[in-house]
């Protein structure tokens, strides 16, 4: 029979919360994070940033389409912010790629805005300066022809319509001169 406290602490015999042979003890084998052992950090999500950089090279490539440009510039520019946001809350590690990709949508919206406000101008002036006649009276010359009896017919006086507004435009033949 044996007595209280008996077998406590010898050898052979594991105690109350002793490790028994081949069991791990306190501070061996894997233990959850935050004990005894660093957290690993989370991945960076770096997204953001990669996605501006490519918006932000699509935006400039295509910045002479209006709309196209225009929408490619804005995305880029909103997935710069939040990447660069990330960065600084050190959830991304790619502030380069965010950097490039935000100066790259606003490049491409300075280069698109420059070109619309010129194609606008440009467009206004040729209405004003006589463009909406030359306009109708092609219109009417290209209707006129499509009543032509065969196709070779229609393609030839197409043909002539195309070249009257031609030389209606500024800077166009003059009449009666070769081309």
């Amino acid at each position: 029979m044996s007595t209280p406290g008996e077998g406590y602490g010898q050898q052979g015999q594991p105690g109350y919360g002793q490790p028994s042979y081949g069991e791990p003890g306190y501070g061996s084998g894997p233990n959850p994070p935050g004990w005894g052992q660093p957290a690993t950090p989370p991945k960076p999500r770096n997204g953001m940033g990669t996605a501006a950089v490519v918006f932000g090279v699509l935006a400039l490539l295509l910045c002479w389409l209006p709309v196209v440009g225009l929408l490619l510039g804005v995305l880029a520019i909103i997935f710069g912010v939040v990447g660069r946001g990330r960065v600084k809350r050190m959830q991304a590690t790619n502030q380069g790629a965010a950097t490039t990709g935000l100066v790259l949508g606003v490049l491409s919206l300075v280069i698109n805005l420059i070109i619309s406000v010129l194609f606008f101008l440009g467009l206004a002036t040729f209405l004003n300066f006589g463009g909406a006649a030359s306009i109708q009276q092609f219109q009417n010359c290209l209707a006129a022809a499509s009543n032509q009896p065969n196709p070779a017919a229609v393609q030839q006086a197409a043909d002539q319509c195309a070249q009257q507004f031609g030389q209606q435009l500024p800077g166009g033949a003059p009449q009666g001169a070769p081309e």
